[in-house]
């Protein structure tokens, strides 16, 4: 889903990907209304990548993150699903085992990308 991101979304994205920073610097404007789809599809350099971004997360970070995306705020639908997986094994170390289950029940009922 869509939405406007805040500031802890900011701040979640700058740490995922350091790179904005400089590109902030560069004039260019935090367009993006989620955090792992840009991430996964567009920062990161591959599924390794993104999964060595992903464990730089604090706990909060991660729970957060989660929350949303059980939540219906936070877009998992257009990952790949490899990339989903990653999120969901990472999740499931960070938090919890039924968290990573929660996580890719919401992944196989999604709606699609961009629903």
């Amino acid at each position: 889903m869509a939405r406007d991101l805040n500031e802890r979304d900011i701040e979640i994205l700058r740490k995922l990907a350091p790179e904005i920073v400089e590109m902030e610097g560069h004039g260019y404007q935090i367009e993006y209304m989620n955090i792992l789809p840009p991430l996964a599809n567009h920062l990161s350099r591959g599924l390794a990548d993104f999964e060595q971004r992903l464990k730089k997360l604090s706990v909060d970070d991660m729970q957060y993150l989660t929350d949303m995306i059980l939540q219906g705020m936070e877009g998992l639908s257009c990952l790949e699903p490899d990339y989903a997986e990653v999120f969901s094994t990472i999740a499931g170390q960070r938090l919890s085992s039924d968290v990573a289950d929660r996580i890719r029940e919401v992944y196989e009922t999604g709606e699609g990308c961009g629903a």
